[in-house]
């Protein structure tokens, strides 16, 4: 079983992962990627979720549209944050999936070999917008549960969640249901 979220934009995905993991008693790390503004264009960079590193920039965008993008990143620095992940914790975070690395074929495998795998569980962000192959794949998998975030749901679903992800963990280790 994995876990994915989606909803509108700025709806606090992103913030709910955050707070899922702050109540986590188990071993976490993944993929981040953040924004900044830079001459009127955002800067999408990619990071190891616990790294300290500045992250790597992986593509911009217009107020419109993606005017960049570097699957490369993806393809190098991405897979290598979630192999890294994927050996060293019990939850790989994956913050987010969107059509940014739609061109990053090595990712997306990358992606999808996690989601068919038993361990790690998954936890990431699935953009409403992406119509990626690899969107639409995540899309139409039976073993991920999605959650639809939303303003009035997001603070419920942090115990939620987090049960679920607790529930899972001590069935994959035998200590549980």
């Amino acid at each position: 079983m994995h876990v994915l979220l989606c909803g509108d934009k700025q709806v606090g995905k992103s913030t709910l992962i955050k707070k899922i993991l702050e109540k986590a008693a188990y071993s976490y790390d993944g993929l981040l990627s953040f924004s900044r503004f830079i001459d009127g264009d955002r800067h999408v960079f990619l990071k190891s979720f616990k790294g300290e590193e500045q992250g790597i920039l992986c593509g911009i965008c217009s107020k419109q549209h993606i005017t960049e993008r570097r699957p490369q990143v993806f393809d190098v620095q991405g897979c290598q944050i979630l192999q890294k992940a994927d050996s060293d914790s019990d939850v790989v975070v994956i913050d987010e999936i969107g059509s940014m690395e739609k061109d990053a074929q090595k990712y997306s495998k990358c992606i999808k070999n996690l989601v068919e795998s038993q361990k790690p569980l998954v936890l990431g962000v699935l953009q409403d917008m992406a119509q990626t192959e690899l969107a639409k794949w995540l899309r139409s998998r039976e073993n991920i549960i999605w959650y639809r975030v939303t303003e009035d749901n997001r603070d419920d679903l942090v115990t939620e969640i987090s049960g679920r992800i607790a529930d899972e963990l001590r069935c994959q280790t035998g200590s549980g249901k």
